[in-house]
């Protein structure tokens, strides 16, 4: 219910939204400054105004009828071209039309812990807006994610404003032991460090607060020596997958961080079985890449290939965790890793169209029985399955594999394309989606992960 608490509340923080807007476009007529600068200063004041919502705005609803407007107005100005000290920076950003949504999501999630609320705002405005200003003016190491270049000292200033923004209200507003305070403001500042570097166009201003909400909410659960476990894990993959990727090549930074995330997902959000397999093709492509594919073949691997490619095993294991039900969706994320290792095979390294001796299609049903088994022998054995459930999975990858081969056949092999396309994508989907299919109708047993 809305009471006239909220509505005095919403005119307060409206006004100052409003306020800051007129602010910077005053600013940016009559004073000529770098329209990063005007920018910036929206998002810093309009973060700062948005840490009063929890103590002024009760209602959800209040917080959703004042952030559409906000986006809708953003949106125009970007298509129509006003909102100059928004839109007039040279690179394409949807950054101002995330953070009211991103706002109100945060709110809604974070409802009955102010303290949650207020690290996800002050990462959203204080560490994103000084990492840009700091890493444009001092950055010296630059790296590419995408078209876009970044710097090292903008990384590492996120880095330490983050962890200050998450600290503070934890360390203040909750009853945590200190050392849970400090050790859970390095895990998730290191975490949203790797989201804002990978995210492009923006939309850091989403992913980054919303991941500050999920992990600080389930981290700050555990006891102390599992926090210290989950940094150190961290810190290994950090190190194992630089180390790799800085040997072999075959990813660039952007694309290094991405699988990094993805790996920690997987040893964070299931357990040792679930990153087995991500492990294991990671290991599989870079010893395969390095041995078998000509000399800078497919090499450099970017941001938003790495994470359509494992958007689906990531997606299986996700639901895995929602639905607390890990039986019924590990078989299928094996299924989805083992099919994205396949396709990255074929396109990545070996280009089967150029194998002598054997058609196409026949080449792939063997990569997608090679994948599988490179991603899933090793839990088999483990859990000690019975031999259907490999055999149908390998069916399935070996199945999807062809059908791979077969769509991308029909053009002309020069024009094949290198980046992950939408069919790779909705065929890896498809194997999840056909072996749950089969355990569901009986055909196929369901895998224990639990052991």
């Amino acid at each position: 219910m809305i009471t006239p608490h909220d509505l005095r509340g919403a005119v307060i923080l409206g006004g100052a939204f409003i306020s800051m807007l007129v602010l910077a476009e005053l600013w940016r007529r009559l004073g000529n400054p770098k329209p990063e600068h005007t920018r910036k200063l929206v998002h810093l004041g309009g973060g700062v105004a948005c840490l009063f919502f929890p103590f002024l705005i009760d209602s959800p609803w209040v917080v959703l009828v004042m952030a559409l407007p906000l986006t809708a107005l953003f949106v125009a100005g970007s298509k129509l071209g006003f909102l100059k000290s928004l839109h007039g920076i040279g690179r394409k950003s949807r950054g101002a039309e995330y953070y009211p949504l991103a706002v109100f999501l945060v709110f809604v999630l974070s409802r009955g812990r102010p303290w949650l609320y207020l690290a996800a705002v002050l990462v959203l405005a204080m560490a994103d807006a000084f990492a840009a200003l700091i890493g444009s003016r001092y950055g010296v190491v630059r790296y590419e994610v995408e078209d876009e270049t970044k710097s090292l000292e903008g990384s590492l200033v996120f880095l330490v404003i983050a962890f200050l923004a998450i600290h503070l209200p934890v360390l203040l507003m909750t009853n945590l032991p200190r050392p849970v305070c400090v050790l859970a403001a390095v895990l998730v500042a290191a975490l949203v460090t790797g989201f804002e570097a990978i995210s492009l166009e923006g939309a850091d201003n989403l992913f980054v607060p919303l991941a500050v909400v999920v992990i600080l909410g389930k981290i700050t659960t555990k006891p102390l020596s599992e926090v210290v476990f989950q940094n150190l894990s961290l810190l290994a993959i950090c190190l194992g997958v630089a180390l790799l990727v800085w040997r072999v090549r075959t990813l660039n930074v952007g694309g290094a961080i991405a699988f990094i995330l993805f790996a920690y997902g997987t040893w964070s959000l299931g357990n040792w079985l679930w990153a087995i397999p991500a492990f294991l093709g990671f290991l599989g492509y870079l010893a395969a890449w390095r041995y078998f594919a000509p000399p800078g073949h497919a090499a450099g691997v970017r941001v938003r290939t790495v994470s359509r490619a494992l958007l689906p095993p990531f997606a299986m294991m996700a639901l895995a965790n929602g639905l607390k039900n890990s039986g019924l969706f590990y078989g299928p994320y094996l299924a989805a890793s083992a099919a994205v290792f396949a396709f990255a095979l074929d396109t990545g390294v070996f280009r089967l169209e150029k194998v002598k001796g054997l058609p196409r299609v026949v080449a792939a049903y063997g990569v997608g029985l090679l994948a599988t088994a490179f991603t899933a022998l090793i839990p088999w054995l483990l859990l000690r399955e019975p031999p259907l459930a490999l055999l149908s999975l390998a069916a399935v990858v070996m199945v999807v594999s062809m059908l791979n081969a077969a769509i991308e056949l029909r053009g002309p092999v020069d024009e094949r394309p290198r980046e992950w396309t939408a069919w790779r994508f909705a065929l890896s989907f498809a194997a999840a989606g056909a072996v749950l299919l089969f355990q569901w109708a009986g055909w196929a047993p369901l895998w224990d992960p639990s052991w």
